[in-house]
């Protein structure tokens, strides 16, 4: 598999399993300063993951940073 599209994939799957995750942990909880970090992390690592990948030659680095960056908001979310 090309690095390209394993980035590509890695992005989708961020996206295909983040909104779920976000839909289950943050909004139960009503608006709190917990519920809203794991939907931002999700942006956060969107946006960080496009950024990452347009300043490197490994398109599969710009993702793993993304999943990285979702990951750490939601241990955030739950150690609060």
């Amino acid at each position: 598999m090309t690095p390209r599209l394993t980035g590509a994939l890695l992005q989708l799957a961020l996206l295909v399993i983040g909104i779920p995750v976000v839909y289950l942990v943050a909004f139960p909880f009503g608006l709190t300063a917990k519920s809203l970090l794991p939907p931002l992390g999700l942006l956060a690592g969107l946006v960080v993951a496009g950024l990452v990948v347009k300043k490197t030659d490994q398109p599969v680095s710009g993702p793993l940073t993304g999943w990285l960056v979702f990951g750490a908001c939601l241990a955030l979310a739950f150690a609060l």
